[in-house]
């Protein structure tokens, strides 16, 4: 094997195991982490992406989009997607950065061809404003990851060894809920219009699927590529991918908007038409024309001026009794409708705790049997009672009306 140097025996020492070749020279070949994913800084990033394989796959996006109009793609999802990232940002704990669209079209067949991974999909459906469907892709890794995150955990997770069971689903459907909750109001404030969605359908992918039997057999696809990266932990890729009519209606909402918001520009007046010169008259005649074409002045008829009347203030105007003023108040608001709940107690769980709630569940709450229960209006605790079955209807008889109502 021969004399090694420092830098290939710290090497070694760091995991990295050594073969000679042929020539007797040595050939480090990395063992401590499996084929697509690298290790440095902190972050676990998936390179599992043949790029050359997905650029021969890539249709001409220049048949169906200009370059205008593929900016105008990116700008939406630079703004929907981005705002989706603080909504993780709250959840997760740690920074969130999703940035750097990148718009392709593929066939619908090719647009996971490039991959080595099963995917985690999450499918949203626009009813309002907007309509169509559209796909969220993350990588199984990066979907496992981000649910450990939001369920307590570290975010340790073994790329061999990736679990994606039914809690897994549920959180990241809400997580997913919230972002593309985040994303239609940013659109709403965006377009003027309002836009809205369905709950989302979240679903195992293999990277061979055809993405077209979840957008309704559309094909080809435009594919919205997102940088993502969560702090100390993932620097990873979203995918968006949308039918050509969705991507269509999305720009022209986007350019009518910019095309409202834009003053118009002042037209200029049209050049005024020169006129034949008129042969001078005599004076006799002119005046002869302007009395036969002018039309008889009409008298105007004379309107009646009255002196303005003022009331006086020297009189002694009847002054409401305190009585009456409350009266008088109370019966502008007397219609006002309240809502009034009673709080049979309370308990604190963690995110995990809730997410394994099922049923035949036992939550404990922190009131004793027997004890009163609180009545509150609004948000305001005012009264305690007892609980009683009125025909069959749970009841609470008031027994305690509190001095100073306190919030909840």
């Amino acid at each position: 094997m021969g004399n090694l140097s420092q830098h290939e025996i710290d090497a070694m020492l760091l995991g990295e195991i050594s073969s000679e070749n042929e020539e007797g020279k040595v050939v480090m070949e990395m063992s401590a982490l499996d084929e697509g994913q690298t290790k440095s800084s902190g972050y676990i990033q998936h390179d599992v992406e043949n790029s050359d394989l997905d650029e021969s796959l890539k249709e001409d996006v220049s048949v169906y989009f200009d370059a205008s109009e593929i900016d105008a793609l990116g700008e939406v999802g630079n703004i929907c997607i981005g705002t989706s990232a603080t909504i993780m940002y709250k959840l997760l704990g740690r920074r969130v950065s999703i940035t750097t669209p990148r718009v392709n079209l593929y066939r619908s067949e090719n647009v996971l061809a490039a991959y080595k991974c099963p995917f985690l999909a999450i499918s949203v459906e626009f009813i309002e404003g907007l309509y169509g469907k559209n796909l969220l892709i993350l990588k199984d890794y990066d979907a496992a990851l981000i649910t450990d995150l939001l369920m307590g955990g570290d975010g340790d997770i073994d790329p061999d060894n990736v679990v994606l069971n039914d809690i897994h689903l549920s959180a990241i459907s809400e997580l997913m809920n919230q972002m593309m909750g985040s994303a239609a109001t940013a659109m709403s404030d965006m377009m003027g219009d309002g836009v809205n969605i369905s709950p989302p359908d979240v679903f195992r992918m293999e990277a061979d699927e055809n993405v077209a039997k979840f957008l309704d057999g559309a094909t080809p696809v435009v594919k919205v590529s997102f940088d993502m990266e969560i702090e100390g932990l993932l620097k990873s890729k979203l995918l968006q991918i949308m039918p050509i009519d969705m991507a269509k209606d999305l720009i022209s909402m986007l350019m009518k908007t910019h095309a409202h918001s834009e003053p118009e520009a002042p037209q200029p007046e049209p050049p005024a038409k020169p006129t034949a010169p008129v042969p001078a008259a005599s004076p006799v005649s002119a005046a002869k024309r302007s009395a036969s074409a002018a039309p008889p002045a009409k008298a105007q008829p004379l309107k009646a001026v009255k002196p303005a009347v003022f009331q006086s203030f020297d009189e002694p105007v009847a002054q409401a009794t305190e009585e009456d003023e409350k009266a008088s108040n109370f019966e502008l608001i007397n219609d006002i409708p309240l809502q009034v709940t009673v709080e049979l107690g309370k308990s604190k769980k963690s995110l995990g705790e809730v997410l394994n709630l099922g049923i035949g569940s036992l939550v404990v709450l922190d009131k004793l049997a027997g004890e009163l229960v609180d009545v509150i209006v609004n948000g305001k605790r005012i009264a305690k009672g007892e609980v009683v079955v009125i025909d069959e209807n749970y009841g609470v008889r008031i027994t305690e009306i509190l001095n100073r109502p306190s919030q909840v």
